[in-house]
């Protein structure tokens, strides 16, 4: 086991020395006949565990050796760590789990370690970009800001990840100055380290026990308020960040280019003007008009971008982006105004669209809109398949389509909004 050629030449060596692993790995005389645990040292010097049944053989009164039975149980051992480490941390990031984060908090809630500061941090948008780009995406984003908060704070402080997409950070003798110091080492850093298919952010929020009179448990609620206004403060920036970083998903992975997203936003204002929609409603149909079809993003690019027609099941796959594409602006406030106008930019007139077969008026309005807009950007602009076709020939199928696909008033509205324009600088 340990490596020696024979009895002869491991009794020759040192105990202390070159057999256990340290001095302390020894048990006392007084221990050595009965079964114990400990390390020994091989004659490679690599470390064993091992466990000992031992006996002692005497010489009348004199204790001569021992002799007994030595198991390894290095496999053990690691399973036992394993389980601990695992009872203590949160599976996916490393970081320790809300257990162990709670039962530390009591075990350093002490005087001596006065300021404690503690930090909650949250992940902007993190909802919408799961539910967007996939729970694998999710995780690499959760994987990726323990490791960013581990790399700030320091080895002493309690790293970990309190649910979902919120960690909290235990900082023992540590003022508001400094933790507000290392808060902002992790905004740069984030920052630094965000990703290129979307714009990144954290909330974070801090409070500091300063004397035994405080509660630290209602403290906590107090970092979680000061994390809130935080992620208020951002939300008008955040806000435009996530519109940005959809628009260029959708550019990224050729669903739809600048250009049309371009063509299709000048369209729709102008003709929402023309219908006087109030400012609110210009501004849901103006982000309508680049994200109906974000839903895209969870269909295989085997089918998005096929040139050839689609197989019946393949278009079936196809039709299910109105609803992810609902679902995905259901799941961020900001956009969640909007989500029925994604779901039914594919309706028609006449009740023979999808997904849920409405008729007329009781589509929203704004999908309506962008249908014909859609329609008519499609015809008129080169698709994989075939050339651009001309304005008169676009007009001339939203007048046959009016009052079957498209509601008709719309597009006696739209059409006279083309033909009276002298130049649409698009």
């Amino acid at each position: 086991m340990l490596g020696y050629k024979n009895k002869e030449e491991l009794i020759s060596k040192d105990i202390n020395r070159d057999i256990y692993y340290s001095e302390k790995d020894r048990p006392q005389f007084n221990e050595r006949e009965k079964l114990f645990i400990t390390r020994l040292k091989k004659k490679d010097g690599t470390v064993v565990w091992v466990e000992i049944s031992p006996r002692v053989i005497y010489e009348g009164s004199t204790p001569l050796y021992y002799e007994g039975i030595v198991r390894n149980i290095d496999e053990r051992k690691k399973s036992e760590e394993e389980i601990r480490h695992l009872s203590y941390h949160d599976f996916l990031t490393d970081t320790y789990n809300r257990y162990f984060f709670e039962e530390e908090l009591k075990r350093l809630d002490s005087e001596r370690l006065y300021p404690i500061s503690i930090v909650i941090v949250d992940i902007n948008g993190f909802k919408l970009i799961n539910d967007t780009f996939g729970h694998e995406k999710g995780d690499e984003i959760l994987k990726n800001t323990a490791r960013i908060l581990k790399t700030c704070f320091r080895k002493e402080d309690i790293v970990a990840r309190y649910g979902g997409d919120e960690f909290i950070v235990l900082l023992p003798s540590t003022s508001a100055v400094v933790a507000a110091s290392i808060v902002e080492r992790v905004h740069d850093l984030f920052k630094f380290d965000s990703y290129k298919e979307f714009i990144m952010s954290l909330s974070m929020g801090i409070t500091t026990k300063e004397s035994i009179e405080q509660d630290i448990n209602k403290l906590i609620g107090v970092a979680e308020d000061n994390m809130y206004k935080h992620k208020l403060i951002e939300k008008q920036s955040l806000h435009s960040s996530i519109i940005s970083s959809l628009e260029k998903a959708l550019e990224e992975r050729n669903y739809e280019t600048h250009e049309h997203m371009h063509r299709m936003k000048v369209l729709a204002l102008e003709l929402g003007r023309k219908l006087q929609l109030s400012e609110d409603k210009l501004d849901e149909l103006s982000l309508v008009s680049s994200l109906h079809d974000i839903g895209k993003i969870a269909i295989s690019d085997n089918i998005i971008l096929n040139p050839s027609k689609l197989t019946n099941e393949e278009f079936e796959i196809m039709k299910r982006h109105t609803e992810i594409g609902f679902r995905i602006a259901n799941s961020y406030s900001g956009l969640a105004s909007i989500s029925n106008a994604i779901l039914s930019h594919h309706e028609r007139w006449d009740g023979k669209g999808y997904p849920m077969g409405s008729i007329g008026k009781s589509i929203p309005k704004i999908a309506r809109i962008i249908s014909i807009i859609d329609a008519y950007d499609a015809m008129t602009n080169d698709r994989p398949y075939r050339k651009a076709h001309s304005k008169e020939y676009a007009v001339k199928e939203l007048l046959k389509n009016a009052g079957r696909q498209f509601d008709p008033v719309l597009v006696e509205q739209f059409v006279s909004m083309i033909e009276n324009e002298k130049k649409l600088i698009i």
